[in-house]
């Protein structure tokens, strides 16, 4: 994992999350209630850069189950963002 997950304002923003929003968002969609036990970034790092890393606005509660599979997809898209990239680095 990234050094930003190892900082201590990450690991003191993270916890708060949790514990304003201590419910796996993703689970409550299907109508289920589940403690999380991840804060995850809606837009995956390192998509949503630095800024985006420790933005309120980009962070959901999820259970572990709902966190493996969302980082699954986030592989994906981190891929894809980064083919993006460097396509339009080619292009100039």
């Amino acid at each position: 994992s990234h050094d930003l997950y190892h900082t201590s304002r990450w690991t003191r923003l993270a916890a708060a999350w949790r514990a304003e929003h201590p419910l796996c968002e993703e689970c409550r969609k299907k109508g289920v209630i589940k403690a999380a036990q991840h804060t995850d970034h809606i837009v995956p790092w390192p998509v949503c850069g630095e800024d985006g890393f420790f933005d309120r606005n980009n962070l959901q509660s999820l259970c572990a189950d709902c966190n493996n599979e969302k980082g699954q997809r986030d592989k994906k898209v981190i891929q894809q963002w980064r083919q993006l990239c460097e396509a339009a680095a080619r292009r100039g």
